[in-house]
């Protein structure tokens, strides 16, 4: 009988201690350390046939494997949107975190903001410490060197022990983010064969959780947390991006040629949807569209119509709401910018999406839940946790 090959990609080095955590979750023996990259555990029901490799080469061949395994942290600063998170791992006490100079720590944060920060993870560093683009050095390794050499005032990136921190005078400033490790998919069709072979939990109904706002609200930024994290009721979780990807780019000439109606219908028809037992966390929503159609003086019926294309709709819509000041401020940290990163665009957008969320609350039965995220990320995530 010719047995199912699965084959797993995953990340060398730190990583294999989490692929020998799954392996024993399915009764199967450790991989032990070696030069070996591939491996084949051969059980009564299926092969697995074990790639170690970079994070950089997974992500670009993800679609070659079933699975992968691989650090949350990578996701979070550069992962892709349409892996499907099947199970999150802890990773003993793995942090990101500013480290300063012991005679600095008395320092407050707008201090270390200010200078030279080395890290890693630029992307995070601008999202959790305000840091400007101008400021940040680019590093892939050694981080905690740069102070000594003069690079840097302080540094963000992974500690678990901190000891090789305490080797270069550094001491922890500030924990901005516990992170783990995930199994993931990008092959949603292979999900029911994965269950049947017991190398995935069997799923329950999955939730529909969306945030939206205006632009630098922070909605990303939560969105990916909760994919990276899981929200509980099943295992699968995905990060949804309805206006990008195939449809949204090609459905953004429709709203560019004064079809504001047909551009949200297009995309609420036609955005991918994942299987129904996967969590769909979206990063904008059903608002975004809304936006459209009250700037363009769009009736209410027709909105209505619009909003019945996107089901099923969210359990929980949350509506990010930030003062335009604080708004301004983080896009100007965005190397990326485009014409809705202007102030008088932002301010406007922000009175749309009001409307828009009174919309929502006065005419539909979504239930539509604003939350302010000026706090910081874990602030934000637990009072988005109290909701759903």
């Amino acid at each position: 009988m010719n047995k199912t090959i699965i084959r797993i990609g995953a990340g060398k080095g730190k990583l294999l201690g989490v692929l020998n955590q799954y392996l024993n979750s399915l009764g199967l023996p450790n991989l032990e350390k070696s030069r070996k990259l591939i491996h084949r555990i051969e059980t009564e029901k299926y092969i697995l046939e074990i790639c170690l490799l970079r994070w950089e080469d997974i992500k670009t061949y993800s679609k070659e494997f079933d699975m992968i395994i691989y650090g949350s942290d990578q996701w979070l600063e550069t992962g892709h949107k349409s892996m499907i998170a099947l199970k999150y791992f802890e990773q003993n006490n793995c942090r990101l975190s500013l480290l300063v100079p012991k005679e600095q720590m008395d320092k407050p944060l707008s201090y270390f903001k200010e200078r030279k920060i080395a890290t890693g993870y630029p992307e995070l560093a601008k999202n959790y410490i305000g840091v400007n683009e101008n400021n940040l050095i680019n590093m892939t390794g050694s981080v905690e060197v740069a102070v000594s050499m003069g690079w840097a005032d302080s540094i963000f990136d992974i500690i678990e022990s901190g000891e090789t921190a305490k080797e270069h005078g550094l001491v922890e400033y500030k924990t901005f983010i516990k992170f783990g490790a995930i199994l993931a998919t990008k092959k949603p069709e292979r999900i029911p064969l994965l269950e049947d072979l017991g190398l995935i939990e069997k799923m329950a109904k999955g939730k529909i959780i969306a945030f939206d706002g205006n632009d630098g609200c922070g909605k990303s930024t939560i969105a990916k947390h909760l994919v990276q994290e899981g929200i509980g009721n099943s295992a699968a979780t995905v990060l949804m991006c309805p206006y990008s990807g195939y449809i949204g780019y090609s459905a953004k000439s429709l709203l560019e040629n004064g079809k504001p109606v047909e551009w949200a219908i297009m995309v609420g028809l036609n955005h991918w949807k994942p299987p129904i037992n996967v969590n769909k966390i979206y990063d904008r929503s059903i608002l975004t569209c809304l936006t459209e159609l009250i700037k363009a003086d769009i009736s209410k019926e027709k909105m209505l119509e619009v909003i019945d294309t996107w089901g099923p709709l969210p359990d929980v819509l949350f509506y990010c709401k930030l003062d335009i000041d604080t708004i301004v401020y983080r896009m100007k940290l965005r190397e990326e910018k485009d014409e809705y990163d202007e102030l008088e665009s932002l301010k406007k957008y922000n009175e749309l999406y009001e409307k828009a969320y009174q919309f929502v609350k006065d005419n539909t039965s979504i239930n539509i839940v604003e939350i302010d995220t000026k706090d910081s990320i874990e602030t934000v995530i637990k009072n988005v946790k109290k909701e759903m």
